[in-house]
């Protein structure tokens, strides 16, 4: 499940690939991506962005519907106990949402 603990980890991926990896090579890229003949369409600045975006990310935790096509419950919780506890039955599941904006 996504924590803060994988976002820190996503970031230092993030900038090791941006300080030490070719981004003009699509060998390297479909080498750690698992996708072939991928061709990178970013820069160092779109890296960049995307680091800083997972810098103020927060992340809430959702209870939702055994199909994980809705919300069930109205309420974003800040831990993913309190939304475990928010389940009404066994077929609910829990999803997680990252948002952006610091002030959330």
């Amino acid at each position: 499940m996504l924590q803060k603990q994988e976002i820190m980890l996503i970031r230092a991926a993030l900038r090791f690939w941006y300080e030490e990896m070719d981004l003009e090579d699509p060998e390297m890229l479909a080498i750690y991506s698992g996708v072939p003949r991928i061709i990178p369409k970013w820069r160092k600045a779109d890296i960049q962005e995307l680091r800083q975006q997972l810098l103020v990310a927060r992340l809430r935790y959702a209870v939702c519907r055994s199909d994980a096509t809705s919300v069930k419950i109205l309420r974003l919780f800040n831990t993913p106990e309190a939304a475990s506890q928010a389940m009404a039955d066994a077929s609910d599941r829990l999803g997680v949402v990252m948002l952006t904006d610091p002030a959330a």
